[in-house]
């Protein structure tokens, strides 16, 4: 909610994405998300990533985590837009021992979350190209669409015609009230780029319960179709539903000279499409 004491302290500078005025730190006014955490092949989550200081965490022997995350974003600096992103849990830093469980509890145990963000389709120009230019986030414009009944509330992604997947969860109770960090870990100039978005739960839920989520994969899209060689089972070992939050997405960690030139001078790029990235 605008004028919240969330933001409080929090300086921010104006800055052009895709040609509209903006402002980094990018405050999250008002929004509604919910996660699911899927047991993944360890083998395969490795081979996905670019450089060994990227280790995903060992959720049991032979298994990682992979989370799915879908925001409505009502209000924000850079208008309303959808997301959907799917990450891959790591032990960070990674030098440390890959016990299994021991970087997902511990993380859940501070109420933060270090994860390699593979996937990150967005529903404007704006958020795609300044998530893009500025931190190298692997955006792609596509169709995130939700539906919400009573009992439940469903996220869709698609792609032009082209079925991603859908994730199905109940709007459970939301009796907590909490501060959470997710650490974005990303590749950027062949090296690694990360950024945080502290997030204030003002009402969240949180259930292990078996069926309270699901996870429906399309057939034919790329990444439906890496999902699938990916992700172990479809029920979620972990859901988390925020009724309403509000958040702040910081700058990029590592802010090089190129990316201040960038910032300057206000450069907007173009649209790419999953396949085409």
């Amino acid at each position: 909610m605008r004028g919240s004491p969330f933001f409080d302290g929090v300086r921010q500078s104006e800055v052009t994405i895709a040609g509209q005025p903006a402002k980094v730190p990018i405050f999250y006014y008002d929004g509604t998300a919910m996660q699911a955490v899927f047991p993944a092949r360890l083998r395969a989550l490795r081979r996905l990533m670019p450089d060994p200081r990227f280790c995903p965490a060992r959720l049991a022997p032979g298994l990682g985590a992979v989370a799915v995350t879908c925001f409505e974003y009502r209000d924000t600096d850079i208008g309303p837009y959808n997301e959907l992103a799917i990450s891959i849990v790591l032990n960070e830093p990674w030098f440390l021992p890959n016990l299994p469980g021991l970087a997902l509890v511990s993380g859940l145990r501070r109420r933060q979350l270090h994860a390699w963000v593979h996937h990150l389709p967005v529903t404007t120009e704006i958020a795609r190209a300044g998530g893009v230019d500025f931190y190298n986030y692997p955006k792609f414009i596509a169709g995130i669409d939700f539906q919400e009944s009573e009992k439940r509330r469903v996220c869709r992604l698609s792609e032009g015609a082209e079925h991603i997947l859908t994730l199905s969860g109940e709007r459970i109770a939301t009796p907590r009230s909490e501060q959470l960090q997710l650490f974005s870990h990303l590749w950027m100039d062949r090296q690694p780029q990360g950024a945080e978005f502290k997030i204030n739960a003002v009402e969240m839920g949180v259930s292990v319960r078996p069926g309270v989520a699901s996870l429906a994969l399309g057939e034919r899209h790329p990444i439906a179709r890496e999902l699938a060689q990916v992700i172990a089972w479809s029920r979620p070992i972990q859901y988390q539903y925020m009724a309403r939050f509000e958040g702040i997405l910081y700058g990029p960690e590592h802010l090089s000279l190129a990316l201040l030139a960038h910032a300057t001078a206000g450069a907007a790029a173009q649209p790419v499409s999953a396949a085409g990235r």
